[in-house]
């Protein structure tokens, strides 16, 4: 596995077998990025809502608060550190994290992202004089850090502040609301009113901007509006949607029948903050299946994403996919007889994949008799010319690379 900012080679060796089966069902990584929404939503919305929101509430609550902040963060760290155990452990050696983290631009945002954690997770209860100018640029910092590991990092400058912008108003918006739900019992009446009172008035500036900025995202990366129902991603965003359309029907029902009982003092409760909470939670969790669903390619793409090998040499023939997922580049390969029967052995074989300056390449025997899996991480997404050297013919193929 080479990952490289010049035109050098890094290279894993020794593939271990148990970790190169097909990982096309594998749902460790939606389930990461759901976590890691959930904590970053949990984290920052208790310090929004601190500063902006409730900081009378806040100040009756702190432990509460604590609590909330302090689980996101574990949350979050824990989500971004077996995400990179679980990538090491697809490549086959997990020995590698140091490695990975040190020496690729992807390991140097996580570990960005990790300190900006800790960061925050100290800033977040107000108890330093300058975190008031600090607390906002390292918001946006670690906001940053999930945007460039969504689909909008390869839809060009647009798409990614698009992308910032979606999330952090999400953050600020969805963030308190769970903070709210988390306070409002036994918290003084008139602290909870103003709350709920600012929390209305931004929610309905955040549901038309989150509206506007989701229909532009939704449209880039559906391509068709066909997609929306017979591609995955689709299907998921529909989900999402659905979830979405609910959470703004309970959000109206706060503002236009809870708030006016408040304001009479005629609410005993606050059990519709609640069940709006629990919603937001349900979008997260939709929203981390929903980054890590591959977008359907846009008719107008000339290299596939899939690319099927089929090459004799001699009375021996080699069958496979070549494919990208998730950045990465996979090579699985069979080498077998005319009969169909896998081969005792096979000999090593080399995978380059060049854009641009960028090179990566490895060498690697088969795993199991005459089978192969070969990884590459691609630092950039789009088409990427990748090189297969038998060892009697040089194959070349031109592959899309999504982030």
């Amino acid at each position: 596995m080479p990952i490289c900012k010049e035109p050098t080679v890094f290279s894993l060796s020794n593939l271990n077998p148990l970790a190169t089966m097909p990982h096309e069902h594998d749902s460790t990584q939606p389930v990461l990025r759901a976590l890691l929404y959930v904590g970053v939503f949990l984290l920052l919305g208790a310090g929004v809502f601190v500063r902006y929101v409730g900081p009378e509430a806040a100040r009756t609550q702190r432990w509460r608060l604590w609590y909330l902040l302090s689980g996101g963060f574990l949350l979050a760290l824990g989500a971004t550190l077996y995400g990179v155990y679980h990538l090491t452990w697809m490549l086959g050696d997990t020995a590698l994290v140091g490695s990975y983290l040190l020496e690729t631009s992807q390991g140097n945002w996580l570990l960005l992202r990790m300190g900006l954690l800790v960061g925050l997770l100290f800033m977040s209860m107000g108890w330093f004089r300058l975190d008031r100018w600090l607390y906002p640029p390292l918001v946006l910092g670690l906001l940053f850090t999930l945007t460039l590991t969504s689909h909008a990092a390869g839809g060009g400058p647009g798409q990614l502040a698009t992308g910032l912008a979606h999330l952090a108003f999400a953050v600020v918006w969805g963030g308190s609301v769970l903070a709210l739900a988390v306070v409002w019992p036994g918290t003084k009446y008139d602290a909870v009113l103003r709350a709920i009172q600012r929390l209305s008035s931004l929610g309905l500036a955040a549901v038309i901007l989150l509206s506007l900025m989701g229909v532009y995202l939704s449209w880039v990366r559906l391509g068709e509006f066909s997609n929306l129902w017979n591609a995955v991603y689709g299907q998921r965003l529909l989900l999402k949607l659905g979830l979405v359309g609910l959470v703004v029907g309970v959000a109206a029902v706060n503002r236009l029948w809870l708030l006016p009982r408040l304001q009479a003092k005629q609410a005993k409760g606050l059990q519709t903050v609640s069940l709006e909470a629990a919603l937001i939670l349900g979008v997260l969790l939709a929203s981390g299946f929903l980054a890590t669903t591959e977008p359907p390619p846009p008719a107008s793409q000339s290299a596939p994403r899939v690319i099927n090998i089929a090459e004799t040499e001699g009375d021996k023939r080699y069958t496979g996919q070549l494919f990208s997922q998730g950045g990465l580049i996979h090579l699985y390969l069979d080498l077998r007889d005319a009969e169909g029967n896998l081969l005792p052995t096979g000999p090593s074989l080399r995978l380059e994949a060049l854009q641009g300056t960028q090179l990566l390449q490895d060498a690697k025997g088969p795993f199991y008799k005459s089978q192969y899996h070969i990884v590459l991480i691609a630092e950039t997404p789009g088409e990427w010319l990748v090189t297969l050297d038998l060892p009697d013919k040089t194959l070349e193929y031109t592959l899309s690379v999504a982030p």
